[in-house]
C-alpha cells in the first residue's frame, strides 16, 4: 500500500514558526502582497551585498549559508515545504506518494519543465542527479545524509520514476524540498565537482550570469521560466531582471552602503544595528534558523572534550539568557534545547540547561580538578583549556569564553575560514566545534552526530545515542519518531555532547521600495517573488 503525499502535511508535533519581517513603526507583513505588480517604468535590478564568498556555487556540495542563498535562485527541487505550517507541497514533482516502509518513493514530474542549457527535466535526469550525488561522497555531504540508504532510482517513463532505498528513509520526503537536493542539468551532473563550483545550469527562475571569487556574484532572470511552486506569490518568470551580488567581508561597509543607497539589500545586518535600521526607510528580514543551534560540538576523541566531567561543566557554566541578550537578535530567542524551538520535534529542554556557575565548580572539584592561582581549574599538572574552532558567530563564543572564565575554565577561541573549519572536520583535528546546523527536520541530530553521517561534526563513542539516531531516521509513525527525538535531545544534552548556546536568526535588510523577499523553511532566501517599486 502506498500513500500519497500531495498536499497533505506530514510534521513531528512541534511547529515552525512563521518568517518574521520586522518594519518600523508600521509593523506591516514582510512580503509581497499577492496582487502587487512591479512598475513597468523602475529598473528591476537589485545590487545585494553578501557577508562572504559562496566558495562554490553549487546547492548539492555545500552547506555555506551564504553559497545557499545563491543556489536556491538557480535550482528548484522535486518539493517545496511551507515555512509558516511545514506543510509539503510539489514543486517539479505535481505528484508523489511513499510506500509503507519509507523505501520507495514514487514522483511524477510536471511537464515542460527545461534547464538553463535548454535540455528537458525527464525520470532519468532526477537519477543522475542523486547516483552523482552518491558518487560524490563528501563533497556533497549534506546532500548525501537525505539519501541515506540510496540504492538506486528505477524509471518507469519520462515523468514517472521511484527512487529506492535499502532501509527505511523517513526524512528523504522533506530533504526533497531542500536546494541540497535541488536538480541540475544532465550536463551538470556530469562536470567535476571542483568545476560545479563555479558553474551549473538549473531549472531555477534565475541562471549564473558570472561568478568571480572573492569579488562577486550575479545572477540574471530566467525567460520563459513557468514552474514555480504553489507556495509562491505570483506565476511565470521572476520579477526581477537581475541580482548582483558583491562580496563585502566588512559588516560596516554593508551597513554604510545600505546607508548612502550603493547597496539595495545587505546580508546579515548586526544584531547591535537593528534599532538603528528600524526605520521607514528600511524593511528588517528576520527569522531563525531551524536545526542544532549555534553551539559547542564535542570531540570525544580528542583532548578534554573527552571529558565529561568537563563537558558537563561548560553546559552548566553557560548563561543563554545573557548570551541571547547580549550577541542576539531582539526577535530571537535563548536556546533551550539542541534543536531550536522553530525546529519540528523540538522539546523544551530549558530545565536541563540552567545557567548553574557553583554547580560548575562543584562537579569540577568533586572530580579532582582544584583552582589555581588564575582562577583556571588544573588537575595534575594540566590546566582546564578547551579549544573553539569556528569561523562565524565570534561574539557569541567571546561571552561564552568570558563565562566559562568566572567557573575557572580557559575556552580558547581558534577563529579561522570556513576552508579551513571544514578542513578541520575532514581531518578531526578539534576539541569543539562552534557552529549550527540548519534543516527543518528532528534528523539534523543524526546528521550531525551519528558515526554513518558524511556530514558528522560530533565525534561521539555511544551506540545506544547510534542506535536512537538510526531508529528515528526509519522510524514512520510520528508519535513514536517524537518519541525517539525526545530520547534523543535528552541524551545529547544529559551527555553534553552539543552544549546549545543561542538560536541563530538570519537577519537581512533592505532599503524601503525592495519587496518580496521571503524565506524558506530553512531560513534561505527566495528572490522569485522580489520586486523594485518607485520611491
Amino acid at each position: 500500500m502506498t500513500t500519497s503525499r500531495s498536499h497533505r502535511l506530514r510534521r513531528l508535533a512541534a511547529p515552525l514558526t512563521a518568517a518574521l519581517a520586522v518594519f518600523a513603526l508600521a509593523g506591516c507583513a514582510g512580503t509581497t502582497d499577492a496582487a502587487s505588480t512591479p512598475d513597468a517604468d523602475v529598473a528591476q535590478d537589485i545590487v545585494f551585498a553578501l557577508k562572504e564568498d559562496p566558495t562554490c556555487i553549487d546547492p548539492q556540495q555545500t552547506s555555506l549559508t551564504t553559497s545557499l542563498n545563491i543556489g536556491r535562485q538557480l535550482v528548484d527541487s522535486l518539493l517545496d515545504q511551507d515555512s509558516d505550517t511545514g506543510e509539503i507541497v510539489g514543486w517539479l514533482a505535481s505528484d508523489w506518494s511513499v510506500n509503507d516502509d519509507a523505501t520507495q518513493y514514487t514522483f511524477t514530474l510536471r511537464d515542460g519543465v527545461t534547464f538553463s542549457d535548454g535540455t528537458a527535466l525527464t525520470s532519468q535526469v532526477v537519477a543522475d542527479n542523486f547516483d552523482a550525488i552518491q558518487a560524490m561522497g563528501s563533497s556533497a555531504s549534506l546532500a548525501n545524509g537525505y539519501l541515506a540508504g540510496y540504492i538506486g532510482t528505477d524509471i518507469v517513463s519520462d515523468t514517472e520514476f521511484t527512487v529506492n532505498f535499502s532501509s527505511p528513509n523517513v526524512v528523504f520526503e522533506q530533504g526533497a524540498t531542500t536546494m541540497s537536493l535541488g536538480i541540475v542539468s544532465d550536463a551538470t551532473t556530469q562536470a567535476s565537482s571542483a568545476d560545479r563550483c563555479s558553474s551549473i545550469a538549473g531549472s531555477g527562475a534565475f541562471t549564473l550570469d558570472s561568478y568571480v571569487p572573492n569579488d562577486s556574484v550575479t545572477i540574471v532572470k530566467r525567460d520563459g521560466y513557468d514552474w514555480a511552486s504553489e507556495l509562491r506569490d505570483h506565476e511565470g518568470e521572476a520579477y526581477l531582471d537581475s541580482v548582483t551580488f558583491p562580496i563585502i567581508t566588512e559588516a560596516s561597509v554593508r551597513t554604510g552602503g545600505l546607508e548612502s543607497g550603493e547597496y539595495d539589500v545587505i546580508q546579515d545586518l548586526p544584531y547591535a544595528d537593528e534599532a538603528r535600521f528600524t526605520t521607514d526607510d528600511y524593511t528588517l528580514y528576520a527569522k531563525a534558523n531551524p536545526g542544532v543551534p549555534t553551539s559547542l560540538i564535542a570531540n570525544t576523541a580528542n583532548g578534554l572534550a573527552g571529558d565529561e566531567t568537563v563537558r558537563q561543566a561548560i553546559q552548566m557554566g553557560v548563561d543563554r539568557d545573557s548570551i541571547n541578550s547580549i550577541t542576539g537578535s531582539t526577535s530571537g530567542q535563548a536556546a533551550s534545547s539542541v534543536l531550536t524551538s522553530s525546529t519540528p520535534g523540538y522539546t523544551d529542554e530549558s530545565d536541563e540547561l540552567t545557567y548553574d556557575p557553583d554547580g560548575a565548580k562543584a562537579l569540577l572539584e568533586g572530580d579532582g580538578w582544584t583552582l589555581g592561582s588564575d582562577g583556571i581549574y588544573e588537575k595534575d599538572g594540566q590546566e582546564l583549556t578547551i579549544t573553539v574552532t569556528a569561523f562565524y558567530a565570534q561574539d557569541v563564543f567571546e561571552v561564552t569564553q568570558q563565562e566559562l572564565k568566572e567557573v575557572g575554565i580557559d575556552l580558547e577561541l581558534n577563529m579561522v575560514s570556513s576552508a579551513d573549519f571544514f578542513a578541520a572536520i575532514a581531518s578531526g583535528d578539534y576539541e569543539l566545534l562552534g557552529g549550527g546546523l540548519t534543516r527543518t527536520d528532528p534528523d539534523v541530530l543524526r546528521v550531525l552526530l551519528s558515526e554513518t553521517s558524511s556530514s558528522r561534526w560530533g565525534i561521539i563513542d555511544d551506540s545506544a545515542l547510534e542506535d536512537l539516531l538510526q531508529e528515528q531516521a526509519q522510524t514512520t509513525d510520528t508519535d513514536a519518531r517524537q518519541d525517539l527525538v525526545d530520547q534523543i535531545q535528552q541524551t545529547v544534552i544529559d551527555e553534553a555532547y552539543v552544549i546549545p548556546l543561542l538560536e541563530t536568526t538570519q537577519l537581512h535588510a533592505s532599503r524601503a521600495g525592495v519587496e518580496g523577499i521571503e524565506f524558506d523553511s530553512a531560513s534561505r532566501l527566495n528572490l522569485y517573488d522580489t520586486m523594485v517599486m518607485s520611491d
